[in-house]
């Protein structure tokens, strides 16, 4: 692992973040004053570091290349590309994260990006954990938040890592693959990558430390905080992966009930997701008016409406899942669809509907206009990391597994009907998990999730014979698509669930630094 101190500039811009934060931050002493063992020493020095992280969730790069975008919802959009819900027909950027090359190669670029992401959180993290134990005459409600921050935060970190880099997390099973290093104190030394089921084992004991000190903790009442709902919502994601059903349903519930946040309906649901406002969000960042990250910005790139590199940004929503949903679902206004003849946004920009609805050199079977920048020369946006909707799913889906079909469905439609007032399931067993799943997919398209559920689910990309290219496209478009899809530019896409590919390569800086790291197998 590159030994790299994210903390200065971390702390510098995390002060900016605070939700309501006056400019009475920028009156205290320059950051660059402050030193990390300086930090370590107080309450208020700990809790500027666990702000660096939060930082670094919001706005992590690695290098100058815009074309990725800033922080954890960057991740997100390129986690999300590897899976089937991301459709592409036609020339495009992230080509290779889309075609399973880039992960799969110790020189790739998502890889690195997201080994160095997490570690430098789990190394901060571990920062906070070590001082926080050499704290004197410290307030107990500060004791109890830091610790319950930085060991959640830090049980994040390695939760992402280990589904990225290590084999999926099979219940029962012994789960003696291997995971990712181990650091539990700021090191650099060579250590060897631990086993998956020692990885999650220190996942469980950081989430218990992490669950029990928040409970005690003042709620902070800021998203942009690890509070007990949102280390809850967490839990649910952990437990989801582990098939651990009833405490999947439980974190989840308890997520929905403490984190105050309440579903979106209707069009509200189409409001560019930019506005940490928005009711349904239980974890995401401002962009400070002072802050400006121009073309790096995830709205530079992901926004419909910027002028700018966005006309790169070529995916469809997967037509299979999009088609079942019901007409009044308000989630169709997350795409353009030629063939229904739905209306392009008045605020789009025009180079990302280039031609328009004459001669469309777009993705016309369902171009995404989920995110919105403030303006088309404006890149300013809220992040999004966590959403109430994914709670009920979560809990709606634990509650099916136990064969809770009842509650499952009450589950469901609480959600479903804020999405589409018409609807109604009769689904029951496995039918009403795929139909939980199916709403579930299309909820948190681009958020993250999908290449992690395929891998928990045992499911394999089966791009060509999605109704995108095999209803809707016709003539030479067909052709292009299932060219794109196949053959050569397809060869590293898993063709299995246990293929090597479904593990990401650990990056070559790495094994050069880390003498005793091994590779996964290609």
């Amino acid at each position: 692992m590159k030994k790299t101190n994210y903390f200065l500039a971390a702390l510098l811009a995390g002060g900016l973040l605070m939700s309501g934060c006056s400019e009475d931050f920028l009156n205290n002493d320059p950051t660059t004053s402050i030193t990390d063992d300086m930090a370590s020493k107080s309450a208020s020095g700990l809790r500027s570091i666990i702000e660096g992280i939060h930082n670094m969730i919001y706005s992590y790069s690695s290098d100058s290349d815009q074309s990725f975008t800033l922080g954890q919802p960057a991740f997100n959009i390129h986690y999300d590309m590897l899976g089937d819900d991301f459709i592409n027909t036609m020339i495009a950027y992230h080509m290779s994260v889309y075609r399973w090359q880039d992960h799969t190669d110790p020189y790739g670029d998502i890889n690195e990006r997201a080994w160095d992401f997490y570690y430098k959180v789990i190394q901060h993290a571990n920062q906070v954990i070590t001082g926080v134990e050499k704290l004197k005459d410290a307030p107990a409600s500060d004791v109890a938040s830091l610790k319950g921050e930085a060991h959640t935060l830090r049980a994040w970190a390695y939760y992402n890592l280990v589904q990225l880099f290590g084999k999926r997390y099979v219940k029962g099973a012994a789960n003696d693959n291997l995971g990712v290093i181990i650091r539990k104190e700021v090191t650099y030394d060579a250590v060897k990558r631990s086993t998956v089921a020692e990885v999650y084992a220190l996942i469980d004991e950081d989430m218990k430390i992490g669950l029990e000190n928040l409970a005690k903790a003042p709620d902070l009442g800021r998203k942009n905080a690890i509070r007990y709902s949102t280390a809850c919502g967490i839990a649910a994601r952990i437990a989801l992966t582990k098939s651990e059903w009833a405490d999947a349903a439980k974190y989840a519930d308890l997520a929905i009930q403490k984190s105050g946040a309440t579903l979106q309906s209707g069009a509200a649901l189409c409001d560019g997701f930019c506005k940490l406002s928005a009711s349904e969000w239980m974890w995401g960042y401002t962009q400070n008016s002072l802050q400006d990250f121009f073309y790096a910005s995830f709205f530079a790139t992901y926004g419909y409406n910027f002028k700018g590199k966005i006309s790169g940004f070529k995916f469809a929503v997967n037509r299979d899942i999009y088609d079942k949903m019901g007409e009044k679902d308000a989630r169709r206004g997350w795409w353009v669809c030629l063939d229904r003849k739905d209306p392009i946004p008045e605020d789009a920009n025009e180079d990302y509907f280039e031609g328009g609805t004459k001669e469309p050199k777009w993705e016309i079977t369902g171009q995404n206009v989920k995110f919105r920048a403030k303006s088309a020369n404006d890149t300013h946006g809220d992040l999004l990391i966590m959403r109430l909707g994914e709670m009920y799913y979560i809990k709606a889906e634990a509650e099916a597994r136990q064969g809770k079909d009842a509650e499952a469905k009450k589950t469901l439609e609480e959600i479903m009907v804020t999405r589409d007032p018409d609807y109604k399931t009769t689904a029951t067993g496995n039918e009403l998990i795929e139909e939980i799943l199916r709403n579930r997919r299309i909820d948190l398209w681009a958020e993250g999730q999908r290449f992690f559920d395929m891998k928990r689910l045992s499911a394999v990309p089966n791009r060509l014979n999605v109704s995108n290219i095999t209803k809707y496209l016709h003539g030479k478009d067909s052709v292009t698509a299932v060219t794109r899809n196949s053959g050569s530019f397809a060869k590293q896409v898993a063709k299995s669930a246990d293929a090597n590919a479904w593990q990401f390569a650990i990056p070559y800086a790495e094994l050069r630094a880390n003498k005793l790291c091994e590779q996964n197998p290609f």
